[in-house]
């Protein structure tokens, strides 16, 4: 989850997040109307742009911006490669690999949006971690979950059943995957305790860090409602965001990539790692299933359980 801590980042990110959503509003009209089109590819390059101006005086005074320079070099290759990515060459080489359509507004402002998303996290360091409220839980997911939708197009090129069927909300292929998203829940449970428990002995500081800033941050959720809230709105809202709307378009292990840059409270960590292979294997249900649905209930799950079992185990 993105990290916030008071109202007025909570504000701010509303205002960014309003802007990424009138820009994908302008982006579906675009790939029916030639003049949206064209602004909205202008719109996706400025955001690239202004990621180059925004890394470059970063790198000069890394301090002052919070960021490290490794970062900042970060963001300004993503700028850049955002810009490349408007040459139809370079979208139609991209075409080949991911299910990406050449020429589509939609899909360029979403990948300048997924480098910069990458671009954060590189270089990025374990944050000291700010206690977050369940204001700054709903001025992220909320806004989020809204651009889910307006991002296939709600209203502009689906109305909203197909939207909804869009973004994966419909029952699954059978029965039995119900089961599957149940018992993921366990797996993830054992994926995770491997993976920290190698975290451990391999790098036991940057561990201990990502524990420490992950009880700071998450310490007003320290109850029964806390606990639930915190499993099913993320669940809810992020596999709605990646695994319904940027799956279908950028496959299993882009998405992964981008559901771990997400999560930016890791660093750069075994727990991005974690997330990532979680992030692989919920995309293998998205795709299994042919639904988001199983992928919540696992997701939900399995955040619910980690933030029940140390009560159990006191």
């Amino acid at each position: 989850m993105l990290v916030r801590g008071d109202v007025g980042a909570d504000l701010l990110l509303i205002f960014l997040l309003s802007i990424v959503a009138g820009l994908y509003v302008l982006a579906n009209v675009g790939e029916r109307n030639r003049t949206a089109r064209i602004l909205a590819l202008i719109g996706g390059a400025s955001v690239a742009g202004l990621a180059v101006l925004y890394g470059i005086l970063a790198a000069g005074d890394p301090v002052a911006f919070g960021i490290t320079t490794t970062t900042s070099i970060a963001i300004v290759v993503g700028g850049v490669l955002g810009f490349i990515y408007l040459l139809p060459p370079a979208q139609r080489v991209v075409a080949r690999m991911i299910p990406l359509r050449a020429g589509s507004p939609v899909d360029y402002l979403t990948v300048v949006l997924g480098l910069l998303l990458v671009a954060q996290q590189i270089g990025a360091k374990v944050p000291a971690g700010t206690p977050v409220t369940i204001g700054d839980m709903l001025a992220q997911d909320i806004p989020l979950l809204i651009l889910s939708f307006v991002g296939v197009g709600l209203f502009t090129r689906r109305p909203p059943r197909e939207a909804a069927q869009r973004l994966g909300w419909m029952a699954p292929r059978g029965k039995r995957w119900w089961l599957v998203a149940v018992l993921g829940i366990f797996a993830f449970l054992a994926i995770a305790y491997g993976i920290e428990r190698v975290a451990d002995i391999v790098s036991p500081s940057s561990q201990q860090q990502v524990t420490n800033a992950t009880n700071v941050v998450f310490s007003r959720f320290n109850n029964p409602a806390g606990v639930i809230l915190l499993g099913l709105l993320p669940g809810l809202v992020e596999e709605t965001l990646f695994r319904g709307a940027l799956l279908p378009r950028l496959g299993i292990l882009v998405t992964a990539v981008l559901f771990a840059a997400l999560h930016t409270q890791y660093g750069v960590t075994f727990a991005s790692l974690e997330v990532f292979v979680l992030g692989v294997a919920l995309g293998w249900l998205r795709v299994g299933s042919g639904s988001t649905l199983p992928c919540i209930v696992t997701h939900a799950g399995y955040n619910i359980a980690v933030g029940v079992i140390p009560y159990l185990v006191r």
